[in-house]
């Protein structure tokens, strides 16, 4: 990587083992959303690139639309709501492949608790015993911030409604990358991403799901040095 390039890894907020000083009811794209134009508007102005994966993408993208003269660039690692389908065999197929993404997050909620939430949610993206795969401090870093899987299942805010039209107005250059091995609803939320955006590109990652970031973080940052010295 570029030895001048400063980066920069913020843990949104309720994320993580700091105490909160709320019920954490305002979770959501809204709140994350304003925590990030704060960080880059205390960058002064300095060129801006932005990574995220997967619920932070739609963060990135709602900061996009409204501060998007603070970043330069972004790239998207597997988006995967559904706001942004338009099309109706699109959607149909991201329902049933979300159906049995998160009905398996919701029953080990009932059953273990965040905690197994947390181990549940893994496996669905990653594969069977992917959370089991992780070293002793990785899953212990992810179950610091299991309490806000209740929130991230339902009890923070809905999601901003980003649809196709919103896509069109960003004209930073975007670069939306998903695994080849992915679950359906990510590979589609996706396409559609790079397929709405007024500049964007898609990547097809192979050998890869919605869990490389975590299963190979050094490919991951390679995908990531590519991008930033084009």
């Amino acid at each position: 990587m570029n030895a001048d390039i400063r980066v920069i890894a913020p843990t949104l907020r309720w994320f993580g083992a700091e105490p909160w000083d709320d019920d954490g009811s305002a979770f959501g794209t809204e709140a994350h959303t304003n925590q990030l134009i704060a960080l880059l508007e205390e960058c002064g102005g300095a060129p801006v690139s932005v990574a995220a994966w997967s619920y932070s993408t739609h963060v990135a993208l709602n900061a996009l639309l409204r501060k998007q003269e603070l970043i330069t660039a972004a790239f998207l690692y597997e988006p995967g709501l559904s706001t942004y389908l338009s099309e109706a065999d699109e959607a149909a197929a991201f329902a049933a492949d979300a159906e049995n993404a998160f009905g398996p997050i919701v029953a080990a909620m009932n059953e273990g608790g965040p905690e197994g939430a947390i181990e549940a949610l893994f496996d669905s993206s990653g594969g069977e015993r992917c959370f089991a795969a992780l070293s002793t401090a990785r899953r212990s870093a992810y179950l610091a911030s299991a309490r806000i899987m209740p929130l991230l299942m339902g009890g923070g805010q809905p999601p901003a409604n980003i649809t196709e039209a919103d896509l069109r107005r960003i004209e930073v250059p975007l670069r939306v990358a998903h695994g080849r091995q992915t679950r359906t609803l990510f590979r589609i939320a996706s396409q559609a991403v790079a397929r709405g955006a007024a500049n964007a590109e898609l990547v097809v990652v192979d050998d890869a799901d919605h869990m490389l970031p975590e299963k190979d973080p050094r490919r991951f940052a390679a995908l990531l040095d590519a991008w930033l010295d084009r």
